[in-house]
């Protein structure tokens, strides 16, 4: 029975197209696409590339993408736990040496937190015991006379605040931070994944004219399967390009690292 990659090269054999013509049809490059032949996952990117990978080889050479995916899957992912040697027989005297850490470990702990918790507690305790221990003041009463009766409290007085510097206050208070404007417009076909301050909102193949605009608040992490078919814009500044024809490339960008990325 042919193995995965002999599966995908005989498929493309039969049908007469070269690697060449594949890169050139699904724009994933040619040495991306000899490693899925040569079953050599380590010149892969990993995670949904690879997945989309397999599935555009796949439909290009007239096999089932879905059943070559999770061929794909279960052939590679297994691999990396079969590799892991087994671990040697633990001792008696090791795993009890390893217990009495862990305990330790946790009652040191459980003593961390608890010192802030107690002293917290002491403090409060003894200034309450000294506000109950301060008497009184005794009303003062003379003689043939009625009790007297302290006087109110005069009013705090008003203090007018200028219109110009409550209105200063409030425009102060309702600036939110800078939120920077990426916008992504391939110039050819290229899968894209992004992630906007730690949520994945974008993860699939764009177009070339294809245009998506992100807001970012802190940072905006992008993938691109093909970087020379990738452009983007900063904030309406055109960025640089991230690589060449081919390149997978994985890029972070943030307020302070922004300027790095443009032109």
């Amino acid at each position: 029975m042919a193995d995965f990659g002999s599966k995908l090269r005989e498929a493309r054999e039969r049908r007469g197209i070269s690697l060449r013509q594949i890169a050139d049809s699904t724009k994933i490059a040619a040495s991306a696409l000899e490693a899925l032949e040569r079953n050599d996952v380590s010149k892969l990117p990993g995670g949904i590339f690879s997945r989309a990978f397999v599935r555009s080889y796949a439909t290009a050479v007239g096999l089932d993408p879905e059943l070559m995916v999770k061929e794909f899957l279960e052939r590679f992912q297994a691999e990396p736990a079969a590799a892991v040697p087994k671990p040697a027989a633990i001792t008696e005297e090791e795993s009890n040496f390893e217990s009495q850490q862990r305990m330790a470990a946790v009652v040191l702990t459980i003593v961390l937190i608890s010192l802030p918790i107690a002293a917290a507690i002491l403090y409060f305790s003894l200034r309450a015991r000294r506000v109950e221990g301060i008497p009184a003041a005794a009303p003062v009463i003379q003689e043939g006379a009625r009790a007297t009766v302290p006087p109110a409290p005069a009013p705090e007085p008003v203090v007018s605040v200028p219109a110009s510097a409550a209105a200063t206050g409030a425009s102060d208070s309702a600036t939110s931070p800078q939120v920077m404007i990426v916008e992504l417009h391939p110039t050819g076909v290229c899968w894209i994944s992004v992630t906007v301050d730690g949520a994945r909102v974008l993860a699939r193949v764009m177009q070339p004219g294809e245009k998506t605009t992100l807001r970012v608040s802190q940072a905006a992490v992008i993938e691109v399967g093909d970087a020379g078919a990738f452009a983007f814009s900063i904030d309406g500044k055109p960025a640089r390009p991230l690589g060449g024809s081919g390149e997978v490339k994985t890029v972070r960008i943030t307020r302070e690292t922004a300027g790095q990325f443009l032109r």
